[in-house]
C-alpha cells in the first residue's frame, strides 16, 4: 500500500512545525514550553477544514512570523 500523499500546504506545516523545533532547541530552558504552545497550536487547529486555505495560510504566515522572532538573537525570552 502506497503511503498517501500530501498537499503541499501539508508540507509548508510540517515545514513549520519542524523549525519551530529547531528554534525550540536553542532556547534552553524555554524549550519545554516551546514545543508544549507548539503542539498545542497544532492540536488547536487540526480539526480545520483541508480546503480552508485563507486560514491555513494565515496561520502559516503567522507561525513563520513567530520562529523568525524566536531565532533573533536579541529576544530574550518567550512569552507563551
Amino acid at each position: 500500500m502506497p503511503a498517501p500523499r500530501i498537499s503541499g500546504l501539508q508540507r509548508k506545516v510540517f515545514s513549520l512545525y519542524r523549525s519551530v523545533l529547531r528554534a525550540a532547541r536553542s532556547r534552553g530552558a524555554q524549550q519545554q514550553d516551546i514545543k508544549q504552545y507548539a503542539r498545542a497550536e497544532l492540536e488547536r487547529y487540526r480539526h480545520t477544514e483541508k480546503k480552508n486555505f485563507q486560514l491555513i495560510e494565515h496561520l502559516i504566515r503567522r507561525g513563520t512570523r513567530q520562529v523568525e522572532m524566536l531565532n533573533q538573537p536579541d529576544v530574550s525570552g518567550v512569552v507563551v
